[in-house]
């Protein structure tokens, strides 16, 4: 042994204070707000024990909220909501959620009657609302997200147009712009 005991434990002791000093640098600094918020979030948590991630699995009504919260956070970010013809990219990542295991997030874009059909979505967003500003659509209660005949991603265009006839089992759901879930 070229360091003897004394040696190794010496090395030990000093790799032990690098890494407090390191850490409690990291926690009164910007960094360590950075590493706590990472941390809370469940990022760090998520690569430290993968097996934690868990699976999504939802109602049509939990997944036009998760879509509605991602909305309004892009909304938030950009000062409108995203342009019809391209809101799931949009908001794609307003959407993900760390404690998810991989792609689970996007389950939220797949009504449960298409989930397992690679190409169908079966949401929709309503042109009226497309670029626009929260604030600038007069009536809170008009579709923002619907269930639509349109499974295609990105689907857009007029609710009284791209309604599924005949219902989708449960009647056809949408979420109003104030966040109303509603019956069409």
């Amino acid at each position: 042994m070229l360091l003897g005991r004394r040696g190794l434990r010496r090395l030990g002791i000093g790799c032990v204070t690098v890494l407090l000093v390191a850490f409690g640098f990291l926690y009164l600094t910007g960094a360590g707000q950075f590493v706590r918020d990472m941390w809370s979030h469940g990022f760090i948590d998520q690569y430290l024990s993968p097996e934690a991630a868990r699976k999504y699995n939802a109602s049509n009504e939990q997944n036009l909220k998760s879509l509605y919260k991602a909305m309004l956070q892009y909304h938030e970010s950009e000062g409108q909501f995203p342009q019809a013809r391209g809101w799931m990219d949009g908001i794609r990542s307003f959407g993900a959620a760390s404690d998810l295991a991989k792609g689970e997030a996007d389950k939220k874009f797949v009504n449960p009657e298409f989930a397992g059909k690679p190409g169908k979505f079966g949401y929709a967003m309503n042109d009226a609302a497309s670029g626009k500003y929260k604030g600038d659509l007069k009536d809170p209660k008009m579709p923002l997200l619907f269930e639509s005949s349109d499974t295609s991603r990105n689907a857009h265009g007029d609710p009284k147009l791209l309604m599924p006839k005949p219902p989708r089992a449960g009647g056809n759901l949408g979420i109003a712009v104030d966040g109303t879930i509603l019956k069409l």
